[in-house]
């Protein structure tokens, strides 16, 4: 599950027209929960087989789920929209939908192929490079989340630091416990200092088609503009 997780928030970066803020505004409800959702709603493997519309994908941990796609399925390929034949045996893909662990299908409204270098690279930079996970502690100019591996770790931001939430600018007081994040950054004297600090959106389960509930739209604190720079007196964890 931890895996799965990792690569949500690695497709979220590949692909960034599918991340959770993007889609919140831009896309269908169905598709809008996905990113909260990973472990119940995808898969990510290989391409064994295409037949028609339907394509067989062998996991890491060796399971073969059906992933049936229809008029509704997205497929995308380098931030591409593409068809179901345009996916071939071999590829690295991640479907997301309905996922029925016992009869091992997938009733997918999205298909990304993805490039096995860029992912493993990506994967391999996770912590170093960028980050991602929820809040569980602020102090000063600090923020500790823990990773989707369950790994806490503590980023340090600055004037030259940018904060986003959806489209919108906000500041380092616009971020709350409990917020979930990514981070591009790098690693100084072994703390990572972020340059670009974004709040993800958790889904709402519920709301939507097809059995999954869509991102949650309300305007909160976090919402309104700001200056992009860490304020000189930032919130303390309780």
């Amino acid at each position: 599950m931890r895996r799965i997780l990792l690569v949500g928030c690695l497709v979220t970066l590949i692909f960034p027209a599918f991340s959770p803020a993007l889609l919140a505004q831009d896309e269908p409800q169905q598709e809008r929960g996905m990113m909260g959702d990973f472990a119940a709603h995808s898969i990510r493997g290989t391409v064994s087989a295409v037949t028609g519309n339907e394509i067989s994908v062998k996991t890491e941990e060796g399971d073969v789920f059906k992933v049936e796609t229809g008029p509704n399925t997205r497929f995308r390929k380098d931030r591409e929209q593409i068809k179901v034949s345009d996916v071939h045996a071999g590829d690295m893909v991640m479907a997301i939908g309905d996922r029925d662990d016992k009869a091992k299908t997938v009733g997918a409204v999205l298909v990304a192929v993805i490039d096995r270098t860029q992912y493993d690279k990506m994967r391999a930079d996770f912590g170093k490079t960028w980050t991602a996970g929820k809040v569980i502690s602020m102090k000063d100019l600090t923020i500790t989340i823990e990773r989707p591996d369950k790994v806490t770790q503590t980023i340090t931001v600055d004037e030259n630091t940018s904060f986003r939430r959806r489209r919108e600018d906000i500041t380092l007081a616009d971020i709350k416990l409990g917020d979930n994040l990514t981070a591009r950054g790098a690693l100084q004297s072994g703390n990572f200092v972020a340059s670009t600090l974004t709040v993800i959106e958790p889904g709402q389960r519920g709301g939507g088609r097809g059995g999954f509930g869509g991102m949650g739209t309300g305007q909160g604190p976090g919402a309104d503009s700001g200056s992009g720079q860490a304020p000189a007196a930032p919130p303390q964890s309780q």
